[in-house]
């Protein structure tokens, strides 16, 4: 994927991040401002009686041991995020793999 640039909005949260989770290996990498990285591997597109629904997201803090390190995820997740973070400030994500 293209680089994709998040920027925190005044509630300390940026959007999700949606991540290919398919992709073999799963690499991401991540740089944030300020705040704190999350994770999730809630389905960002769910489907309920065949018609698309907003995503409840489930967020855990973004683990940082193997395989996984700060600014890097080894282990596939469906999307990522920041919060507690600086209003103005941005999450940085580029997944290797995809154009």
């Amino acid at each position: 994927m293209r680089e994709v640039v998040a920027t925190i909005a005044a509630d300390g949260t940026t959007d999700a991040v949606v991540l290919d989770q398919y992709i073999t290996p799963f690499q991401v990498s991540y740089r944030l401002s300020s705040g704190t990285a999350q994770v999730t591997v809630t389905d960002p597109y769910p489907v309920v009686n065949q018609d698309f629904t907003t995503a409840t997201f489930d967020w855990f803090t973004a683990p940082t041991t193997a395989p996984n390190a700060t600014g890097f995820l080894g282990q596939p997740y469906r999307a990522i995020r920041v919060t507690g973070g600086t209003p103005g400030g941005t999450l940085t994500v580029v997944q290797s793999g995809v154009k």
